[in-house]
């Protein structure tokens, strides 16, 4: 019981300590991530001022040696500017060799708010997001299955302002579906 508990409270309060006497502490992080489809599209409440395209979730985190975290998430339709300079909005697809209109990978934005913490200590993250996805096709109708492969970037980009891990900066990658089910997220978190 007590290798469970000790994490939990020395590894944050190691966080801090450091970050306090060094000007900033960087450590690895890992953990799982798991969503599921939220309906009410919470996040657009949560983070107002972007169009969510219908794919809501609520998120559950966890990140070995800090206190569980939960939220929303939502994809948005977000400006994309292509090296040439030729713009698009999020999704975008990137074509195969074989076919213009067959995708080769999906490129989705999408926005977070993740609160980590309880009671004074509680902070609510935000993040954008960049999803990469590897799509399959049913050879007979044509239509989209489960991705082969996805990944997705997240940057921490502010917080609520409140609680232990106000000034937090860093970023997570998702390796996987997280829809329905937990895969693992690694990363970098700094405490100022």
């Amino acid at each position: 019981m007590m290798r469970r508990i000790a994490p939990k409270i020395l590894v944050p309060l190691a966080i801090s300590m450091v970050a306090g006497t060094a000007g900033a502490a960087c450590n690895q992080v890992a953990g799982t991530v798991r969503l599921l489809p939220d309906a009410t599209c919470q996040i657009a409440a949560k983070v107002p001022g972007h169009t969510y395209i219908g794919s809501c979730f609520s998120v559950q985190l966890s990140l070995i040696g800090l206190p569980g975290a939960s939220g929303y998430a939502g994809v948005t339709a977000e400006p994309l500017i292509g090296a040439n300079g030729v713009g698009t909005v999020a999704p975008a697809v990137v074509p195969s060799d074989f076919s213009p209109v067959v995708p080769r990978q999906i490129v989705q934005t999408a926005r977070s708010a993740i609160t980590i913490g309880k009671g004074s200590n509680q902070t609510t993250l935000y993040t954008t997001d960049v999803m990469v996805v590897q799509p399959t096709f049913d050879a007979t109708t044509g239509q989209m299955g489960n991705p082969a492969a996805l990944s997705e970037q997240i940057l921490i980009t502010g917080s609520d302002n409140k609680g232990a891990y106000a000034k937090v900066t860093g970023n997570l990658t998702i390796i996987g579906n997280s829809i329905g089910q937990s895969v693992p997220v690694l990363g970098k978190l700094c405490l100022p």
